[in-house]
């Protein structure tokens, strides 16, 4: 019972601060997906380390130097506690976002992490001493099902009833509870006689063992690999166009865990010839979802892609299943595979990110599981030649013919394509559309376009799409300049901007005006200069300011002092939507800071998904400020509504005839159905503005 209490707990703590160390420091990296992939390539490198340490202790032919050593590594890891975000200070926003995660989560959780991650397998190979000859790959499964219940639990239950700190408590207190169980097992142990040596015999004489060939070990990585490329390939797609919350990355991850609960458990669940039927329809499905998906409801994208994932997981661990070794290459076994995931993410993290500049890890990972099935199927007996031979030829045609399509299909996507670019941040690419036989050219961060411009003649200066004429943000930049010429405060305007686009705001930029562009990717400030002229054309000063738009803020309000922004426009969107630590309470605040007093702030709500009016009025209200809200309908030139809402206390600007118009239009359809909404820095909700 005690070894089932350790491998449980270690397991659920283990997948239980995953989402919440990543949930932490998601606002310090701009709140864009990528920041979860990031924390998947720790996470993978972690258990692979921790895997190899207990391959490699567990050689040591000495039981009680192996306890010893495992003893004084569980002390160490206590000084790493309480667990939370540590040593902060000594990072640059214009640095590798990237390395910097990697810096600060190996500060912030590595020991306790690592300790964590090689409790299961080195807990199921000391129960063989004991227990000699029993085969315990069902406490693997086991292991499994306590990280999905971390998982599941987590958005569930922890997330909207206990603030992060809360959490990081009781997580600490799981911990220590988890090294006091490891402790009694290692005195329990210490008391026992037991020969490694003599077991290692035992095995061998009651079981002949099958010596694995070169082919079985590269499957043990290659499936486990493709697997976790499947997994954040598609999490990176699920979350394209909607802020990475945990409930989007914990999805993924927990049907991912499913399939192997499933097909460690019991060889029966998993029946190859079912499976690879419907893996055929599902990468059907796959190759359609990756050149149309956008265009569903993200209820229904969820769906898709979580079916897709399930299914081809469930080929790649029933395999891999099927293929384990005897025990005395278990530790071996976990690690190739724990190689293969780390493999895995790091591809998606290093390789894919600089060779391709769209996702296609996504597409060439559902072809590598029908190379690897039929590799599978060609090295295993139990299926007749006939059978094997129809399956294997069947995986290499399929193979094939998906790379063919992939290719035509994504010859006839890019065509439009005058740039692209792929980093950290995601992929960013810049397309000449015709509208209306006019070619338009955009800049389109994911599958949402953040930004247009006419290249017709005379109309190169002409704002479009979310920041027209009429739209709230321009009548924010119109209306200050009346009023402040009706002051007699000058024509001037100081603006600050969080998010950069193509640029199109600085066509509202008159002389002497003074613009601050707030912008996290860099990828973004070099297309705007490139492929667009708006910031060239501007007469305004045009400032760019690289990094974090809330961290730069706080950065300045520290060491400068308030901006004193006539208005604050808050635009800043990763795909479709505004990542939640720009909208919380303290953000706020801070952007008030740099506001003067008569300031006016603006936020871009226009999004397919989420509905962020109940949480804009909350966060008003709370800050004693007036809203307004102002909807712009599409026309046969945009065919986008656009929705702003605006906050100031300038009882001269809500007054001002054209802004009153918009005081009494507030969306009724919503009203009344949902209470104000306020997120804060502790406790946000993404489940409480989904429309």
């Amino acid at each position: 019972m005690l070894y089932l209490a350790i491998i449980f707990l270690s397991a659920f703590l283990l997948f239980q601060v995953q989402p919440l160390i990543a949930k932490l420091i998601l606002p310090y990296f701009g709140g864009g997906a990528a920041v979860w992939t990031a924390c998947l390539l720790f996470f993978q490198a972690f258990l692979l380390l921790g895997y190899f340490y207990s391959h490699c202790l567990t050689q040591i032919k000495s039981v009680k130097k192996q306890l010893g050593i495992h003893f004084v590594l569980l002390i160490c890891s206590v000084i790493f506690l309480p667990i939370g975000i540590q040593s902060w200070d000594g990072f640059s926003q214009a640095s590798s976002p990237l390395q910097n995660i990697l810096i600060l989560l190996t500060v912030s959780i590595g020991l306790p992490y690592f300790i964590l991650s090689s409790t299961g397998p080195l807990i199921q190979r000391w129960l063989t001493y004991i227990e000699v000859g029993k085969l315990p790959y069902q406490l693997y499964s086991l292991s499994n099902f306590g990280s999905l219940l971390a998982l599941i639990s987590f958005p569930f239950i922890f997330e909207p009833l206990l603030t992060t700190s809360q959490q990081s408590l009781y997580w600490t207190i799981g911990y220590v509870s988890y090294a006091l169980l490891i402790m009694t097992l290692l005195w329990r142990m210490s008391k026992l006689t037991l020969n490694i040596q003599n077991n290692k015999t035992k095995v061998l004489n009651a079981k002949k063992t099958h010596k694995k060939q070169l082919l079985d070990k590269f499957l043990w990585i290659a499936l486990a690999m493709v697997g976790v490329i499947l997994l954040v390939a598609t999490t990176n797609a699920m979350t394209q166009n909607i802020p990475p919350v945990p409930f989007l990355w914990i999805l993924p991850l927990c049907l991912y865990l499913l399939t192997f609960i499933i097909s460690f458990h019991s060889p029966k669940w998993y029946v190859r010839e079912y499976w690879f039927a419907l893996f055929v329809l599902t990468a059907c499905l796959a190759l359609l979802m990756y050149f149309m998906g956008s265009q569903l409801d993200i209820v229904s994208q969820i769906i898709i892609y979580a079916c897709i994932l399930f299914i081809a997981c469930m080929i790649c661990h029933g395999e891999l299943a099927r293929l384990k070794p005897e025990v005395e290459q278990l530790t071996l076994f976990y690690l190739f595979m724990s190689l293969g995931g780390f493999l895995g993410s790091a591809f998606v993290a290093f390789v894919a990110q600089n060779i391709f500049d769209q996702f296609l890890e996504f597409p060439l990972a559902i072809i590598s599981v029908f190379v690897l099935l039929a590799l599978s199927i060609y090295t295993q007996k139990g299926t007749t030649v006939k059978t094997q031979t129809w399956l294997v030829a069947s995986n290499v045609a399929l193979a094939i013919s998906f790379m063919v399509g992939l290719s035509y299909l994504n010859a006839l996507f890019v065509k439009t394509n005058v740039a692209s670019d792929r980093n950290f941040y995601g992929i960013l690419s810049v397309k000449d559309v015709e509208v209306n036989n006019k070619v338009q050219r955009r800049l389109i961060d994911g599958t949402t376009s953040h930004g247009t411009q006419s290249l017709e003649k005379g109309e190169e200066r002409l704002p479009l799409s979310y920041y027209r004429k009429n739209t709230g943000v321009a009548l924010v930049l119109q209306q200050l300049r009346k009023l402040r010429q009706k002051e007699d405060l000058g024509k001037s305007i100081s603006a600050g901007f969080v998010g950069l686009g193509a640029g199109t705001l600085a066509a509202y930029g008159n002389k002497n005006d003074n613009y601050v562009f707030y912008e996290l990717n860099p990828a973004v400030i070099t297309a705007a200069r490139t492929y667009f002229s708006y910031l060239a054309d501007s007469a305004a000063t045009i400032e760019l300011v690289l990094g974090d738009g809330r961290v730069s803020l706080q950065e300045q309000l520290h060491h400068s002092g308030s901006k004193q922004f006539d208005t604050l426009v808050i635009d800043a969107f990763s795909g479709d939507s505004i990542p939640q630590h720009l909208l919380t309470q303290e953000a706020l605040l801070l952007y008030f800071k740099h506001l003067k007093d008569d300031g006016v702030l603006a936020i871009h709500i226009s999004n397919s998904h989420l509905d962020l009016t109940h949480l804009t009025r909350g966060l008003a209200h709370v800050l004693d400020k007036e809203i307004i809200y102002v909807e712009t309908d599409a026309d046969k030139d945009n065919e986008h509504n656009v929705q702003w809402v605006l906050m100031t206390n300038n009882q001269l600007f809500l007054k001002d005839v054209r802004v009153k118009v918009y005081r009494s239009r507030w969306p009724t359809e919503n009203s009344g159905e949902k209470n104000d909404i306020i997120w804060t820095d502790e406790h946000s909700d993404l489940m409480s503005v989904l429309k």
